[in-house]
């Protein structure tokens, strides 16, 4: 009913009991040792309420901690027009698809074999040239000692496939793609590119530099939650019940795969990879362009 006006639980990005957050903000830890089931004797009442305003206390302080948790639920709160109380999701998913009751009409379901000839996935099971890969991301290894090692990373890869895979057709990829764009504008100082997104609702928080990064993170909490939802199996607005596969991991999963035959075959020994970025060992000039170029894919 919402008659408090947000829950800092909800609205933290660390998810931890108030036990745990009184020992790691070194704050005064304790512990109610009487069974919560049991009626408590009269004389102990004045410990037990001891007990209540040390956990008030406590609330207070993980409260001030989590400003900038807060600040950005207020903000997303501002831009997506629903109640600071509502959770992140519910905001993320409103500035996605707006009031429409029934978006996963207009979504986009691509059978991955059409983009990697060969990927199959059958019963729960992906195999692609061969190879046996889990339902996230890609994870490979050559153990061993290595000098001369250099990592390059893809940035943003979930939503950079979601965006390449178009997965919540048209009007509802291009405004994921306008919150993940807005957060990219900000953090490149592009302040003007990012006023007039979203209607110009940015604008107030872009000429000040700490409210332009409060937003910048607001938008990047949001960009967060989205892969989540597309591959929750609970229902939501951004899911599609046809994506069994979670084609949004798995494309980025098919695309390192290909990055590490096409690096292999070029004579350089890949020694790791892991979701987003891939480990080379004595890489050359010609094969970091190869790599760079190949990620613009």
């Amino acid at each position: 009913y919402n008659l408090s006006y947000t829950d800092i639980y909800d609205f933290c990005s660390k998810k931890q009991s108030l036990k745990k957050w009184e020992i790691e903000l070194g704050i005064h830890h304790l512990e109610n040792e009487h069974p919560w089931d049991q009626p408590v004797p009269e004389e102990l009442w004045p410990k037990v309420a001891s007990y209540c305003d040390n956990d008030v206390i406590a609330t207070e302080a993980v409260f001030d901690a989590n400003q900038a948790d807060f600040v950005a639920r207020e903000i997303l709160a501002d831009i997506s027009g629903l109640t600071v109380n509502d959770t992140t999701n519910k905001h993320t998913t409103q500035l996605i698809v707006g009031n429409d009751p029934s978006p996963q009409s207009k979504f986009v379901y691509t059978d991955l074999s059409t983009i990697f000839p060969g990927y199959s996935y059958e019963n729960g099971v992906s195999t692609y040239m061969g190879e046996e890969i889990g339902e996230g991301g890609y994870v490979y290894s050559e153990p061993g000692m290595y000098w001369n090692v250099k990592t390059f990373d893809i940035s943003g890869m979930h939503p950079a496939s979601a965006r390449k895979l178009n997965v919540f057709g048209d009007e509802y990829t291009a405004n994921f793609g306008q919150l993940v764009d807005a957060r990219l504008a900000i953090k490149h100082k592009d302040f003007e590119a990012a006023k007039k997104m979203f209607n110009g609702k940015l604008a107030g928080y872009l000429d000040n530099k700490e409210l332009a990064s409060s937003l910048a993170y607001a938008l990047k909490i949001a960009v967060n939650s989205v892969y989540g939802l597309t591959a929750a199996k609970f229902s939501n607005k951004l899911r599609d019940p046809r994506n069994k596969d979670n084609i949004v991991a798995k494309y980025g999963e098919l695309f390192m795969m290909n990055l590490k035959r096409e690096v292999q075959s070029r004579g350089f020994r890949v020694i790791h990879i892991k979701t987003d970025s891939i480990k080379i060992s004595s890489p050359t000039k010609e094969i970091e362009q190869f790599i760079f170029d190949y990620g613009k894919q």
